[in-house]
């Protein structure tokens, strides 16, 4: 797999996030993903999270991909979000995605964000 395949492939993601769901065909079978804020998820697990936090927004999650760097097997992601939410209130938030692919699928994502941003902004 290339960078520029899996480049392509980790923005595909980013962008579906915005739908509220993303096609498992990505991701390895035992894929995970981490995030800073203390969860640690099968993908199904975090699709069922990121569902609820879509449903308390007006237009889903809106990742906008920034500075991307690559280094073997892993890809790694800048990023920004700006969404508003059904309540008036915005999700602005700052991220490192960083993507580890395995057999030319997503085997972990580890998700780097404001913890505390969006813990008050959310209900979970």
């Amino acid at each position: 797999m290339t960078n520029e395949s899996r480049q392509r492939d980790a923005m595909a993601i980013l962008a579906a996030i915005g739908t509220g769901s993303i096609p498992l065909h990505y991701f390895t079978a035992d894929a995970r993903w981490w995030w800073n804020g203390g969860l640690d998820l099968t993908v199904p697990e975090f699709l069922d999270i990121l569902a609820q936090l879509h449903g308390q927004m007006t237009d889903g999650v809106q990742v906008i991909p920034g500075l991307v760097l690559a280094q073997g097997d892993h890809l790694m992601i800048e990023a920004t979000s700006d969404s508003p939410l059904k309540d008036g209130r915005r999700y602005n938030n700052r991220y490192i995605f960083l993507f580890r692919f395995a057999g030319g699928r997503v085997g972990e994502v580890r998700e780097y964000s404001d913890s505390a941003h969006v813990l008050a902004t959310f209900e979970l």
